[in-house]
Order: structure tokens, then sequence, then C-alpha cells
């Protein structure tokens, strides 16, 4: 609860009109007090200001504190010089009440949790000795010493003080803004009202009808405090306490005083003993049901763990009788949760291990413990025998009598199967080496004969046998090892950098299990400083006894599939020609720098765009120019200070983020960059040829940062600056996106669903039978008028609003079915389209393409829609129910861009897909890099085992043909197979197709 605030707003005018309404409510107060001295002549005040001006002065920070205060101080001066008159001790009157209230609130501050100042019994306590009994007496001194007066005048200013704090304070620090709405929610509002009609009426009827009507008061009010929460009972003993001051004062009460040096004060003395054991009476029921509360939360909390666990979880009587179970544990045993609530553990444990199970829990219930672990086997409801890891505590009460067990059961029946299979075979090679001496020699040469080191060690963990392998890998000769401790000559680390692991083996191992310890990050270090990833294994060796006589240890050198997963992982974010940066990391980075970008903070993003590459590469072929790109890149890598970041983003394309850089300093340095580009002579089979570098820039600051905003400035800048005659750095200017295309924001939906469009199309073949079309794959070519074709970049970084894409596709779909959908069916031309997720998830456009499809001549087997990998996979709702209505209607479902992410063949349905297409960067080096050769033929073989044709593209060089020939590929298409050409074309060029 946060009690710095009575309502108190953030502006100047909302804290002065707060302060305005509190002082309002002090001076009405004062007048209500001041108006009972009145009535009643010369009976005790009850002083309830300097009370409310105190929990100001706690609650407030000191700026709103003091502001308050003054109107407070004005009020009680207005208040008392509207009842006596102008006088200058009416000022003295409230500059006591302030200066009691201020010290008050300091107290209260030092003492009191201004976010939960009435929590227990203990926090009251310290309220009533700081502003229920020190600052009263103080200020009762501060008045007899300005005032004057007598011992009477001191005690009646210290009683009125006092009631009045404990009659309002805890109203006034338990209120909240929004409390009245809370009240009204909960429904305790009315409860609330119907209190304190009740407990008004029946204090009244006890003041004036009843014997010690205090008594009975006390009574009502303790059976308030234990009804209703704390601040409504503080609400209730304040509205009583009102209603008996004004009893009293108008004398409707009469209460005789036989004491007369007394009779000023002990009237207002009953006071005191109704409010402070009601207010204890409050606090306490408030801690009683906080507890309850807490209780039930851990009980709650407790009931959650229990029922979704994973793992099976139960209580059992110390009879055996099972409690309480939950789902995983019905699953484990079988049985449905009612039919085993009525049996005992004893009826589904093997026979074999209830004597040990039983034993276990007679030693905790005689006090040996709190808790046991053992293996055991149950006897499942179909009468298979199941192993668990069952961990079992007991619950005592407060007496330290049993209650029940928590038990936890965790299915080990694999691992126990594992286990005793390799137990099995452990002791059979053992029986053959104590039968035969001869079977003991031939094991050696089988040792020393496969590719994993292989050490036995005695019953004393002392080395008798390494077999070659592991003398390699360790650095230690069998006879220098021999006799040795194993972990004096394995020196095994987690990481190459990590602490040496000590303890390799157990001491005693159990009977009935192996020892196994695998781990990715271990490294054995030979004494040749050789290093090796490995992971091991630890199998015990037995006698036909059973007795232990030693251990073999197994290690296998996992280096090279580590390597590999680090090469794949490398492979994912470089490009492997280059092995710089490629577009997705670079992407990455730079969205990374945007969204840390603050303040003055200035970077520069840096398009550059080779040219005459393509002169080289058609003329000295494709390997120059990988050659060449390979060497520019360098050549750049060396013009860029440390912190900066080259990538390649595509065929000759190159991406620089020059963080914390200024345009005049990235000017001169890719300046000086591109120069050296122009200037440098690539030699390649004696000749000698030169390329250039044209670039655009952009700066990246607070009010420019966002990624496809800088990315089409660049690329703008870099298509203007290749206009402009080649060879040359243009830095972004407004008027150049133009040049390139209209920015998404200028674009509108109708706009996007006129622009003229041209559908061109690639052959799509199998890789050994490069003549043979097995259906066409549709690109979409963006045009500014009916010739000119926008460039694709900056078009890909323009388009990313939503309704742009449907509005795009529906264009597409509109402009095929209109012009293509006739002619294809005629000449029995299978098509895959591709469409955007944004307009796969919308209804209206599946609708508006199911009924294009349904009215046109196109046979829907015929049409192949194109997805997204990475849009199935983020959407696990809307998509799959697109791809089942297009499948219904007889069309063929194709994801494509299908990269790295293996794990997507396990979360979409492998019926609804027909065909995935590979990422194109994956196809591009698959002749040359290994592991990519390796991740398309995994990505191939899992997709032929759900029987979904696989497709990779474009293909550009025909050793890359041959490979992707070799790895048993369906389909490929490219130029290495055949050109791109216009959809009209096709149709007016191509025969019937044959199927």
């Amino acid at each position: 609860m946060i009690t710095d605030r009575f309502g108190f707003g953030h502006t100047a005018t909302q804290r002065f009109s707060t302060a305005a309404a509190l002082g309002g409510i002090c001076f009405l107060l004062a007048l209500f007090c001041l108006q009972l001295i009145a009535v009643s002549g010369a009976i005790p005040p009850l002083w309830l200001p300097t009370a409310l001006m105190t929990v100001i002065a706690f609650r407030l920070n000191w700026a709103d504190a003091a502001l308050t205060l003054l109107f407070c101080f004005i009020s009680v001066m207005l208040a008392n010089t509207l009842m006596t008159g102008l006088a200058w001790i009416n000022v003295a009157y409230a500059l006591v009440n302030l200066l009691q209230a201020a010290l008050g609130g300091m107290l209260l501050r030092l003492l009191l949790n201004r976010r939960a100042p009435l929590e227990t019994l203990y926090d009251w306590c310290k309220l009533l000795l700081a502003a229920g009994i020190i600052t009263p007496f103080l200020g009762g001194f501060l008045a007899l010493w300005l005032l004057g007066g007598n011992g009477s005048f001191f005690a009646t200013w210290v009683i009125a003080e006092i009631i009045g704090m404990l009659a309002i304070a805890p109203v006034c620090l338990l209120w909240q803004p929004r409390m009245l709405r809370q009240q009204v929610s909960r429904r305790q509002l009315f409860e609330t009202l119907l209190c304190i009609v009740v407990s008004l009426s029946a204090c009244y009827v006890a003041l004036r009808f009843l014997p010690w009507p205090f008594t009975f008061i006390i009574v009502i009010l303790f059976t308030c405090a234990v009804r209703l929460p704390r601040f409504a009972a503080f609400v209730v003993f304040l509205v009583n306490a009102a209603m008996i001051s004004v009893l009293l004062s108008l004398q409707l009460v009469v209460l005789h005083i036989d004491a007369v040096w007394l009779s000023h004060t002990a009237l207002w003395l009953p006071f005191l003993l109704i409010l402070l054991p009601s207010h204890m009476m409050s606090l306490v029921m408030h801690s009683f049901r906080a507890e309850k509360a807490h209780i039930s939360e851990s009980e709650l909390r407790f009931r959650h763990a229990m029922e979704y666990s994973t793992i099976g979880m139960a209580m059992v009587s110390p009879e055996g009788r099972w409690l309480s179970v939950n789902d995983a544990l019905c699953q484990l045993l079988g049985y449905p949760q009612a039919e085993l609530m009525q049996m005992t553990f004893q009826q589904l444990t093997h026979p074999d291990d209830i004597s040990s199970n039983v034993a276990a829990m007679q030693r905790i219930l005689a006090g040996e413990g709190d808790s046991y672990l053992m293996e055991k086997r149950y006897i499942r409801r179909d009468g298979e025998t199941v192993w668990a890891n069952l961990s079992s505590s007991l619950v005592r009460n407060n007496k330290g009598e049993p209650l029940y067990f928590i038990s936890q059961l965790q299915d080990i029946t694999e691992l126990k199967r594992t286990e005793e299979t390799n137990r099995c075979l452990m002791e059979r090679v053992t029986q053959a080496n104590a039968a035969l001496f001869a079977e003991k020699e031939r094991m050696h040469i089988t040792l020393d004969s496969i590719g994993e080191a292989v050490i036995s060690t005695n019953e004393e963990m002392l080395v008798t046998f390494m077999n070659p392998v592991a003398e390699r890998m360790s650095g230690w000769s069998q006879e220098e090892a021999a006799g040795k401790a194993l972990s004096d000559i394995l020196h095994i680390t987690r990481g190459v950098n990590g602490a040496r692991i000590e303890n390799l083996l157990l001491c005693a191992l159990p009977a009935d299990k192996t020892a196994t310890e695998v781990d990715e990050e271990l490294v054995l270090h030979s004494a040749h400083h050789e290093q090796f990833d490995i992971q091991y294994s630890l199998t015990p060796l037995k006698t036909e006894e059973g007795r232990h006589i030693g251990t073999v240890m197994v290690i296998r050198d996992v280096s090279e599939s580590r390597e590999t997963l680090r090469q794949l992982t490398y492979s994912a974010s470089h490009d492997i020609l280059t092995r710089l940066p490629n577009r997705a990391s670079f992407e990455q980075q730079l969205r990374q720098l945007l969204q840390n970008i603050s303040g003055s903070q200035q970077h520069v993003l840096v398009f550059i765009d080779l040219d005459r590459f393509k002169a080289v590469n058609d003329t000295a072929g494709h390997a120059a120019g990988d050659a060449l790109l390979c060497e520019l890149s360098t050549l750049m890598l060396h013009h860029l200070h440390g912190n900066d970041v080259i990538a390649r983003l595509g065929g000759d394309e190159f991406g620089v983020l020059l963080p914390d850089c200024t345009l005049r300093s990235a000017s001169d340095l890719i300046q000086r960059l591109i120069n050296a580009v122009n200037h440098y002579a690539f030699q390649w089979q004696g000749n000698i040829y030169q390329v250039g570098a044209s670039a655009g820039m952009t700066q990246i600051d607070a009010t420019n940062c966002q990624s496809s905003d800088v990315m089409s400035q660049a690329d703008a800048a870099c298509y203007h600056a290749k206009h402009n005659g080649r060879g040359q750095l243009q830095v972004y200017q407004h008027h150049h996106a133009s040049i390139v295309a209209r920015p998404a924001s200028a674009l509108t939906a109708a706009e996007v669903e006129k622009m003229p469009i041209r559908l061109l199309s690639w052959a799509v073949t199998p890789p050994g039978k490069t003549q043979s079309v097995s259906f066409y794959l549709l690109e979409v070519e963006r045009l500014a008028d009916a010739s000119w074709p926008l460039d694709e970049n900056s078009w890909q970084n323009a388009l990313q609003e939503t309704a742009l894409q449907l509005a795009f596709d529906r264009n597409l779909m509109r402009h095929f079915f209109a012009h293509y959908a006739q002619p294809l069916a005629s000449k029995a031309i299978t098509l895959a389209l591709p469409f955007t997720a944004a307009a796969l998830r919308d209804e209206a456009f599946v609708t508006e393409l199911l009924a294009l499809l349904h009215a046109s001549p196109l046979p829907p087997a015929q049409l192949i829609v194109v997805i997204e990998t990475a849009a199935l996979l983020a959407d696990s709702s809307r998509l799959p129910q697109t791809i089942a209505q297009l499948k219904h209607s007889g069309c063929r479902i194709m994801l494509q861009n299908f990269g790295r992410h293996l794990d997507a063949f396990n979360q979409f349905h492998g019926a609804a897909i027909d065909y995935i297409m590979m990422s194109p960067d994956l196809v591009a080096t698959v002749h040359a890099s290994l592991m990519d050769e390796m991740l398309v033929s995994i990505i191939h073989g899992q997709a032929e085992k759900r029987q979904i044709i696989t497709l990779a593209g474009p293909v550009e060089l025909p050793a890359a043909l041959t490979t992707l020939n070799t790895i048993g590929i369906n389909g490929v298409w490219g130029n290495a197979i055949g050109e791109r050409q216009p959809v009209h074309h096709l149709v007016q060029n191509s025969y019937f197709a044959i199927k």
C-alpha cells in the first residue's frame, strides 16, 4: 500500500486544489470540535485537526506537506476566529497545533513504514507512543507555556489530543483515493454502512438506557473489529466516537463522576476504554486474516505444483494409502484417480521391493531422518512393470506426530533397461575373460583396433590397460601409465580454459547400475599439449559373484562433430565465399544499433555496389568473379576501423556500418575505400581487370532510426551514385527517394492494387533431366510504368506495411486470373504462385482467391501456392487453416526459403505440405561448402521420409547442379537450367504439357 499521496495530482493546479480540500476538511473538523466546546461549556473537547495534520506531515512529501499544513494552519485560525472572534490567541492555538503535528509527522516517519504504516499491532503501538502520547504532552506543555493556564487546562488539552488522534489518525493513515470504489467493487460498502447504522443505534441505546454503557459499547465495537476489514472497522470507531462526543456535549447522556478532581477529564476517559481495545482487536484480526490468506496462498501454490508437475506426486498416509495423487502419477501407473485413491502403495509395488520400501518408511516414522530415496518397481494396471525413482519426505505436526508422506516418482524404466543391457554386456565380457585367457587377448586386439580410447582400472582405480587410441589422446604410453591413478594421467576440463575435473570415477559404484558421464564441453588435454573435445562413459567390471573388480572408461573424440557444429553456426551468419557477415547478420547488427541509439549519438549506414563486376564475371568466368569478390572484401576490410562492420548483402552488393561516426568522417573514409577499389588491378590468367564501386550513405540519429527507412535511404543514395556516372559516393538527400521507389508512407492500398506488374517464370526441372519441365515458378516484376521495372531492393524496403502487402497480392491474384488462367489451363501448365503471409491470413483475400479459382477454367491441381517458411512457423493458428482450405480445394502447397531450422519439420503437419524450396544461401555454396551440402542432404532426407518434394534454386553453376543431383533433390531452377522468361511468352511459345 503506497501512502505518500492523498490523491495529489502532478500539476501545480491539482496540488493546490488537493491541499485546499484538505485544509477545508481541517476547517470542518476544527469547527465541529469548537462547536462541541461551545455547547458543552466546561466539558473538555474532542480535538481532531491535530491528528489530521500529523498524518498529512507523515504521508506527503515535504513540499506537498508544507503547502497542505499551511492551509490547515489557516483553517484552524479561521475556525477559532469564527467561534471566538478576532484575537491573537487564535494564532497561538493554531501554531501549537501546527508544531505538534509537524513533530508527530517526523516521529512517525522514523517509526513507521510509509508504504504500510498499520500492518501489525506493533505499528499501532508506535503510533500511540509517538502521536498519541509524546506529541500531545509536548503540545500541552507548549500551550501551557504560551497561553498560560492550570493543571485542568493541561489535562484537557492532552486528553482531547489523544482521543482525537486515536479516533481519526488510523482512518487517515489507511485512506487511499480509490478506496471507496474498491469497497463498492468488492461489495463491502453495504456491510460497512450496515455496521455503522447498527453500531450507532446500539451505542445510543447503551448510553441512554443501560447501566455501565461503555462496557456494552466495547462489546459492540469488538464485534465490528472482528467482522469488518481494518479500514472499515476504524471508520466505524470514528463515527461512534463522534456520536458519543455529540451526545455528551449536548448532555443527552449524563454521566455522574464522584471524584471532583477528575470531573473535567474523567468524562472523556471512557473514550480510551472503548478505542484502545477496539483498535487492538481490529489489528489483531487484520494480522489473522493476512496470515490466513498467506496460508491459503501457500496451500494453493502447493496444490498447483502438485497438479501441474510433470513427474508423479502423491500424498501417502503412514499406513500406505494414497491421500492425493496428480495426473502424472495416474498416467505412470495406468489407473484413474478415483480407483487409485482406493488402493495402497503396497498393492502396486513389485513384490521384491515391498520389504525395502516398508523398512525405509518405518525408519523415517521412527525418527531416523525425514526422507528417503530409492529406486523401485511398480505394477501398472496393464500388468507391465515400470521402474521409478522414489523420493519421499515425512510431514509431521507441531507435536512431532507423523501426518503424511509427500512422494515424488520419476519414470526411469528406459534408463534401467539401458543400464541392464550395459550391465549384462559387461558381465558377459567379464565371464569370458575369467574362462579363457585367449578371450582376453582377443579383446585386447579388438580394443586396439576400435576408434575410441579405452582405459581399464582395477578396484583401486589404478590404470591396468590402455588401447593405442587412449595412448595417443592422453599422451601416455601403457607402460608409463600402468599402476598410476586415472586422475593423474587424464587432464579433463570443462571448456578449454576451465577448471580441471578431479573426480572422474566413483570409489564405490552401486551394485545394480553403471555410472555414465557425458558432457558436451569436456576437453581432454594430452601430455603433448594437444586438446580433444571428448565424451566419456564409465562402466564397472564385476565377477560372477557381483564383486567389483575395476572400471572401464571409454573416451570418444568428438572434436570433428563439434567443429562441424561450430562451422554450421558460423555459416548461418557469414557469407561462405568472402567470410564476411551475410545480410541477415548485417540487418541484425543494424537493428541492435538502432535500438540502442540515444541523444546526440550518430552512426552512418553505407551501401556499396561494384561497377562493371558483371563484365568480369561474364568474361573471365564465375571463378574469377569469386576471386575478385574475395580480394575486394579484404581490401575494403583493411580500410575500415576495428569497430566498423562490413557485410556482403548479396551478389556484388556490400553494406557498411560506421558506429559513432559523423557524415564528414564517414565521407572521407568511404571515399578512400572507393578510390582504392577504383584503382585496384585484378589479375586473372594473365589479364588485368578493373572494376569500380559506387556508394550511398545516410546518417543515422535519434530522428532517423527506422531500419527500413535508413536501408531505403542508403539504397536510394547508392542508386543515385551509379546513375550519376559510377565510381562515386553519394550522401542521401530527400529527393533521391523518388528516383528508386516511392516510400511506403506515400503509397496507398488503392495505388498498389492498380500498379502495373509483369509476371515472369522460371522452369523447374529434375536436376538430371533439365529438358523435362515439371512446372514453372512465377516471379513478379513491379513496373513504374508499362516498361520500366523498379529496383527490387528499394521496393522490398518500402513495402513493409501489411495493408500494402495485401493490396499488392490482390493485384497479383486478379492480374493472374484475368490474363493467364485460361491459356495456362488450355496448355495444362502448372504454375507456382507466391503470396505473402499477410494476404493468406486475410479471410476476404482467401475467399476471393478460392472464388476466382473455382470460376476459372484452371484446375486447382495446376496451382501451387507458395508460402514463406518463417511465416508459417511464426503463425500456428491462421495460416494452417488457410493451407487446409487450399488443400481441400485441390491446390498444392510449397514452402520457400527453407533453411537451417531443422526443427521446422516437427512444427507442421507433413501431409499439408507438398514442396519445400531450399534457402538460396544454401544452394549458392552447396558445391563448395561441406557444411551446406550436409545440411541440404539432411533436409532432403527428412522431406523424403514425409513424402515432400524438395526444390533448390537459383542454381547458377554446373557444379552446384551436379551436387544437387547427387544429393537427390527433386527439382531445380535458375540460369544453369534456363533463363527467366515472361509468362506471356511461355503461353505463346509452349506446347501442351504432358503429365
